[in-house]
């Protein structure tokens, strides 16, 4: 007979993600059981940015010594060491994990389960000859990336963005298909550390942002040497004796082939679901996209007992993922639990310059009746000018009141500033207030402080004001 096990969270997949929200768990006092499938859990996002930013910081290091008579110093040619570059980079992603422990998460009550997990129904899981009965499960199964049905490339090796940062070696030229922030950013930070590099994005560049902005990026990536084939897609991918062909199909119709050494494909991702472990859930999924869950933006599934986070739910960001897992904590210990809107989620790209978006953006549709564009050049503010960063802007969309409805934010500084924004955007504050912020000197944050006074310049006074202005004017 089966053992049953009561509790208030079940999470099923023992990642980083998992394992954070089990700790916090058990720091509010709540029993938990987590379920560790085979292996790591993949796509980790919280674990692939950190590994992508230290590859990233030592490129960009690079290409400083390379650039550096900008600022008064001369120019160095760096020698990488890609070995070195891969192996800080792992040092410092495994340093920011949490301690996962079988001993530890023991210690800390945490009830562990290794055997392999099943869904009986929805309202139990079946891991082994153990029955678990939860308040609310938790999907934290990780994602995968997307794979195209690309004939010839099962022929040939090639990187995924989960794999890439373990190479060892440099790469002669490196051939990348996808056009999201990832596919720029790894682009970027190898072309940087001395590779050809070609991109072809198979599909738009950088969608969901500000297409001004874009344009601005994909100069910078191009005047630091990566080959942008835009409106391109490899059709084929020719296995050869040395190197790889792949086939393209141009824009315009036409055809060409391409030789590389390696290839990258960062098409995005699809979450890891197992259909064996999904089965008897009999979870609904998205009509257009079967390999999804049908979830709300705060992961909750077509069963209120299930909520998936992260990967699981089709969130690739990390900063989505953990607000998923805050919620989830709250439905396992009875409290209401919040909404996510996910206009208010930042968004970035962190190449040089990086860009960083929240809100709506200004994608050439109309606008709102009485809605506002604002803009300011970082080459105006203190910070562009001592740094040497003059290529930054900003963008709002500000409402005919003052409400700040989103903004996009280029250049040093830009996730820090989008940061600023979003907590605008929670607490209510207008883009007149933005005028009054007091910042330290060559703040980039200074970009908003003039958009702020742009838009009260604008304003015209109110009758009232007209009025007390007049009867001030009579006044002795």
């Amino acid at each position: 007979m089966a053992e049953l096990l009561k509790t208030d969270l079940c999470i099923i997949g023992a990642g980083a993600l998992g394992i954070s929200l089990a700790i916090k768990a058990r720091a509010r006092d709540r029993r938990v059981v987590l379920v560790q499938r085979d292996g790591d859990e993949p796509g980790d996002a919280a674990r692939g940015q950190v590994l992508r930013a230290a590859f990233m910081a030592s490129a960009a290091r690079a290409q400083a010594m390379r650039s550096a008579d900008g600022l008064g110093l001369r120019n160095v040619d760096p020698k990488p060491s890609f070995r070195a570059i891969a192996e800080r980079a792992a040092a410092i992603a495994d340093s920011v994990a949490p301690h996962a422990s079988p001993e530890r998460l023991t210690a800390l009550g945490i009830t562990l389960l290794t055997t392999p997990a099943a869904f009986a129904d929805r309202q139990s899981l079946r891991v082994g000859s153990t029955l678990v009965r939860a308040r609310q499960f938790v999907l934290a199964t990780g994602s995968r990336p997307a794979l195209p049905a690309l004939p010839g490339l099962d022929q040939v090796s090639y990187f995924t963005p989960d794999t890439i940062l373990a190479n060892m070696r440099k790469l002669s030229h490196l051939l990348v298909l996808g056009g999201d922030a990832t596919a720029l950013e790894l682009a970027q930070a190898y072309r940087q550390l001395g590779c050809d590099v070609t991109l072809v994005p198979q599909g738009p560049l950088l969608p969901g942002f500000d297409p001004e902005l874009v344009d601005i990026v994909l100069r910078a990536l191009r005047e630091e040497g990566v080959n942008i084939i835009a409106g391109a897609s490899v059709t084929a991918v020719l296995p050869r004796a040395q190197g790889t062909g792949v086939a393209l199909a141009h824009a315009d119709g036409s055809l060409a082939t391409l030789d590389v050494s390696h290839i990258l494909v960062a098409l995005g991702r699809v979450p890891d679901l197992d259909p064996a472990l999904l089965e008897a859930a009999r979870l609904k999924r998205q009509p257009l996209h079967p390999e999804r869950l049908l979830v709300s933006p705060e992961g909750q599934t077509s069963s209120e007992l299930i909520t998936a986070i992260g990967g699981a739910a089709g969130v690739f960001e990390a900063q989505h993922a953990l607000r998923q897992a805050d919620i989830a904590l709250a439905r396992a210990s009875g409290q209401a639990s919040a909404r996510i809107a996910p206009l208010r989620i930042p968004r970035s790209v962190n190449t040089t310059p990086p860009l960083a978006q929240i809100g709506l953006h200004d994608d050439g549709s109309p606008l709102r009746a009485g809605s506002l564009v604002l803009r300011a050049n970082a080459s105006e503010t203190d910070a562009a000018r001592a740094t040497g960063n003059l290529g930054g802007s900003a963008k709002l969309i500000v409402a005919e009141n003052g409400a700040i409805l989103g903004g996009a934010v280029l250049g040093s500084g830009a996730g820090e500033v989008a940061a600023m924004l979003a907590l605008a955007l929670d607490r209510g504050i207008g883009a007149a207030d933005l005028a009054d912020m007091l910042l330290p000197p060559a703040s980039p944050a200074a970009l908003l402080v003039d958009i702020g006074r742009q838009f009260t310049a604008q304003q015209r006074p109110s009758r009232w004001a007209l009025r007390r202005a007049a009867l001030r004017r009579l006044l002795p």
